[in-house]
């Protein structure tokens, strides 16, 4: 019996290759091949042709995944998107068809090797992940937690072992939109989802509802397949939040028309449809870009999802004032431990150019009353005469006589770096009433100020509740409101505040004599202590 193409194998270890490669090179019908492979009519020099053409199109795919690794280690985000599962399930398909390819092809246990073979699978699945932005996972497992009737106990205590969570996973195949979407490929065909309907009684059912079909929740008569995927997929995204938000599911056919021969396999779809999954059948998928365009969109961050305007966080407004966040800074013997890094730091990943300017683009800033004072207040106590020339062209009045160009001419001569022309300067000071802005908050905000200094509750709650994605570096506040807020969800519309990390901070240089004796005073203050960074 064929082996499902979206049972993958994951196991294997092989060494890639990077250079460039082409995925249509290698004959452009080695699906078709597969698929209308006859286990006993097809002679061995078309068998022994298929198979060195599965070879070299898995070997692209290799090479094509191992481009995409290298060009994350270059922006240092390797460790941040998991491809372990989908590049071991490659490897041992390339394995596999290795050793078909020295098979004897006349043998039908060659023939249905390559039948059986998970190539058009993993192939469907990279194909829609160049379609993807802002990847971070290919083959990645999430979890849901057992209900009481089905977790497994100990002595009447929930089992620890792991056993009942291995059961109650989904596997995705590609993470985009930074975990906002979920994508499941499955090379299904309208022939498999009979077969499955009609092993489990769907097909021809005597029942009362409209379609024939037995509700898609019925665990009593769940067929296996297309639709227990679905199932699974939907009770992990309702277990998972990204940013106080369930994932929404994608599920791609690409073996399937938008218009199925069967009226059986149009009412499943039609089901899954009506649960929220956006489903794409094979003339609704886009045709990938070119590797280099490709690999480029998956690595980036998300800031198509960005809101038109953007809300700068005090901690950002230091990045943009700091010696640091502008050029080489010559390590000093009175420069705090937090300092020395970030000068390695910045000479590894230029934060500006790499991270803030792009995450700005052309967009209008803002930023609260309470956030620019906090900066100022810090740049004049310690900031070098750039740090303060900086932050002056930051908050310059909106309606200042100074034309954006003289201002960024101004900003330019301030920094190593070229300033983008569309920066929008000035930032623009907004003023805060936190009461008012807490009344039309969700009441989970009451508890998620208090966990919140003034000057965070201005910044945070004012991003909130003006639906503005929050540029900040303060990592721990923005998870914790997270955990708040998930603590006291009642329902799966509450949203918390949209806020953007900044891959790390910058605090200022600062001039010797004032940074000294500043530790303690930014202690006081609740500054993180030493660093010239607002908290």
């Amino acid at each position: 019996m064929m082996v499902s193409a979206d049972t993958p194998t994951q196991n294997g270890n092989s060494h890639t290759q990077s250079h460039e490669a082409d995925e249509s090179q290698p004959g452009e019908d080695v699906d078709e091949k597969m698929t209308r492979l006859d286990l006993k009519s097809a002679d061995g020099d078309g068998t022994k042709e298929l198979a060195f053409d599965m070879q070299t199109r898995c070997q692209i795919l290799l090479e094509e995944l191992g481009q995409f690794q290298a060009h994350l280690r270059e922006l240092k985000k390797e460790t941040r998107v998991e491809v372990k599962g989908f590049k071991g399930g490659l490897q041992a398909e390339m394995k596999s068809l290795d050793k078909l390819t020295k098979s004897d092809p006349e043998i039908p246990k060659t023939k249905h090797g390559l039948r059986s073979s998970n190539l058009l699978f993993y192939s469907s699945v990279w194909s829609t992940a160049k379609t993807c932005t802002s990847v971070i996972g290919l083959g990645k497992k999430f979890y849901w937690p057992p209900s009481k009737d089905t977790q497994s106990t100990t002595n009447g205590k929930p089992d620890a072992s792991g056993s009942t969570r291995k059961q109650n996973h989904a596997l995705v195949d590609v993470v985009s939109q930074d975990g906002l979407e979920w994508i499941k490929v499955s090379s299904i065909t309208e022939k498999r989802i009979i077969w499955d309907l009609a092993k489990a009684g769907w097909v021809d059912s005597d029942d009362e509802s409209e379609d024939g079909l037995d509700p898609i929740d019925d665990e009593d008569d769940e067929p296996e397949g297309l639709l227990k995927q679905v199932e699974a997929l939907l009770k992990a995204s309702r277990a998972t939040f990204v940013r106080n938000r369930h994932p929404r599911i994608v599920l791609i056919l690409p073996r399937i028309g938008s218009v199925p021969d069967s009226k059986e396999v149009g009412n499943i779809l039609s089901k899954i449809r009506d649960l929220g999954v956006l489903v794409k059948t094979a003339d609704e998928i886009p045709t990938p870009p070119s590797l280099a365009e490709a690999i480029l969109k998956m690595a980036a961050e998300r800031f198509d999802s960005f809101s038109e305007v953007l809300n700068i966080d005090c901690t950002i407004l230091l990045a943009f004032a700091s010696d640091l966040s502008h050029g080489r800074v010559e390590p000093e013997d009175w420069h705090n431990k937090a300092i020395s890094r970030q000068i390695e730091m910045e000479a590894e990943d230029q934060l500006l150019p790499n991270s803030l300017w792009p995450a700005c683009g052309p967009r209008k800033m803002v930023c609260t009353r309470d956030a620019a004072i906090r900066m100022q207040e810090i740049v004049e106590t310690i900031g070098t005469e750039n740090e303060k020339k900086r932050a002056e062209l930051l908050l310059l009045n909106v309606d200042s006589p100074h034309p954006r160009e003289e201002i960024l001419a101004d900003f330019q001569s301030l920094t190593d770096y070229p300033v983008p022309k569309d920066w929008a300067l000035p930032i623009q000071v907004v003023d805060v009433d936190i009461p008012a802005i807490m009344a039309a908050l969700p009441p989970v905000v009451e508890k998620v100020a208090k966990n919140l200094t003034p000057i965070n509750q201005s910044v945070f709650l004012y991003g909130w509740a003006n639906d503005l994605t929050t540029l900040s570096s303060n990592g721990s506040v923005a998870k914790g409101m997270e955990v708040v807020i998930e603590a006291n969800r009642v329902d799966d519309k509450t949203l918390g505040p949209d806020v953007w990390l900044s891959p790390s901070s910058r605090s200022l240089v600062g001039k010797e004599k004032q940074r000294r004796g500043y530790s303690e005073k930014e202690t006081s203050e609740g500054f993180a202590a030493g660093n010239g960074h607002a908290s």
